[in-house]
């Protein structure tokens, strides 16, 4: 594990989270991931590209109940589509970020020059040692 991964994240939110407006991401399910771990943000369609990056400064699991209301000021969601989102679920996660930044967009083209068949994850995908290295010279160009 690099320690770096690539989240898809619907375009309204991804620019929330690089304007440093939106601090917790918030799933239903997320893998295991610790403090530190670089995670670079795919903003969905139309955008199609990854657009920056965050870096993890805690996971939290709780009931949604709980996480609505130890970290509801960062979610950038109102209260009924953070109910709608979790309806029927027993379990929320609260990713908190920090240090977002703000890259040229990176596409598809791009990504898939790092890996072969590169299709965007449906919530994350692990990055190899060699593919951030090459993630990261695209994004410093």
């Amino acid at each position: 594990d690099t320690g770096e991964a690539i989240i898809s994240i619907h375009q309204n939110y991804a620019d929330a989270i690089l304007a440093g407006t939106k601090t917790v991401e918030l799933r239903r399910r997320f893998p295991v991931l610790s403090a530190g771990t670089r995670l670079w943000v795919y903003a969905t369609r139309p955008t199609s590209a990854v657009v920056g990056y965050v870096t993890i400064l805690d996971v939290h699991r709780a009931t949604p109940e709980t996480i609505w209301k130890r970290h509801r000021i960062g979610t950038g969601v109102d209260y009924a589509a953070f109910r709608d989102y979790f309806s029927g679920a027993p379990e929320a996660v609260a990713i908190l970020l920090t240090s977002a930044r703000r890259v040229r967009p990176i596409g598809l083209d791009g990504l898939r020059r790092i890996r072969d068949c590169f299709h965007p994850p449906q919530v994350l995908t692990h990055l190899t040692e060699s593919e951030a290295e090459a993630l990261r010279a695209l994004a410093e160009k």
